[in-house]
């Protein structure tokens, strides 16, 4: 693989008023869920015995949120960050939609980075319950990068053998779009400023219908708006931490702090309520409807816990948490 100088980012969008940025949040729900109004959700067991959705969230689901997501207006390249781990976007479900997560997992080295990743996100179930994964192993995948623009992946066709609908099929070609430019990021072949391309062959050829419903072989680049709006990095689930809970993530800016609460469980496999330990609020560094990151530290007791991170109802009409990312971690 070769890298050359990158390109110049893509320009900023100009700011927005505040009323607009609001009329703006209802309007983004029903741009995302507008291809498949209509569809019921279910439930389908794949290929390895793990559950997932096969069809988007019903617009009329009981769980659907009462205040939409902000507007993602970006989802910037990752930095350099591990070189034993890979970085794997896998999906989630989030009320009437459904978002991209990443995890950074070991994967076996398929001789460079993107290739590795890409490989592990078909094969790799999420440590996250709340997250699942629409791919079936690739028995092949080969990945070069020219001029540290252009990410060319040739995936072969059993990848693609779940049976889901246009809008799970949408956000697994950008999971397959996000892992790879991760990837090729976090190896610093390219810099988060470069606005990465992908294209895509299946068996050396364009034109593939990539789960029946997406047509590739044109460049992809990240579709920001499938970002999840609130995503905890660390602690991954079921990570053990002494003394302390170190909290890291990303999230869209809805006003200038996120909310955040730890509860305590009697096992890490628990899946009752548990008992609220502590709770607060925590600032994010970004505009409005912007991603920003966010981090703090917890200091608990031994034992078992559940932290959410999530938007408050700005409304007041509930006191539900708004796009809550969770993740179980233990203190020893």
């Amino acid at each position: 693989m070769s890298t050359t100088p990158p390109s110049p980012g893509r320009p900023t969008r100009p700011e927005v008023p505040p009323r607009q940025r609001l009329r703006a949040f209802s309007a983004w729900l029903a741009l995302l869920t507008a291809g498949s109004l209509g569809l019921i959700g279910c439930t389908a067991l794949d290929h390895r015995g793990t559950t997932g959705p096969t069809s988007m969230p019903s617009a009329g689901a009981s769980h659907a949120p009462v205040q939409s997501a902000p507007l993602v207006t970006s989802s910037p390249l990752e930095t350099v960050q591990s070189s034993e781990l890979s970085p794997v976007y896998f999906l989630g479900e989030n009320g009437r939609n459904i978002f991209l997560y990443r995890e950074f997992r070991q994967a076996e080295d398929m001789g460079d980075p993107i290739t590795t990743a890409v490989s592990a996100m078909t094969r790799l179930k999420p440590r996250d319950p709340d997250y699942f994964n629409p791919w079936s192993p690739a028995a092949k995948v080969g990945a070069s990068i020219m001029n540290g623009s252009v990410i060319t992946l040739d995936i072969s066709s059993d990848a693609f053998k779940a049976n889901v609908d246009e809008g799970i099929a949408e956000r697994a070609v950008q999971q397959l779009v996000y892992t790879a430019t991760a990837a090729a990021a976090n190896a610093g072949l390219t810099t988060a400023d470069n606005p990465l391309e992908v294209v895509v062959l299946v068996d050396g050829h364009t034109g593939y219908m990539a789960f029946r419903h997406v047509r590739l072989g044109a460049p992809m680049s990240r579709d920001y708006t499938l970002a999840a709006p609130v995503w905890i990095i660390d602690p991954q689930e079921g990570d053990t931490a002494a003394d302390q809970v170190r909290v890291l993530g990303r999230g869209v800016a809805f006003e200038s702090q996120l909310s955040w609460q730890i509860y305590r469980l009697k096992s890490p496999k628990d899946t009752g309520a548990g008992e609220l330990a502590e709770s607060g609020t925590v600032p994010i560094s970004a505009p409005m409807g912007q991603a920003g990151e966010f981090e703090f530290t917890q200091q608990l007791d031994p034992g078992s816990y559940r932290l959410y991170v999530y938007h408050e109802d700005m409304s007041g009409r509930t006191q539900e948490r708004q796009n809550p990312d969770s993740k179980v971690f233990t203190i020893r």
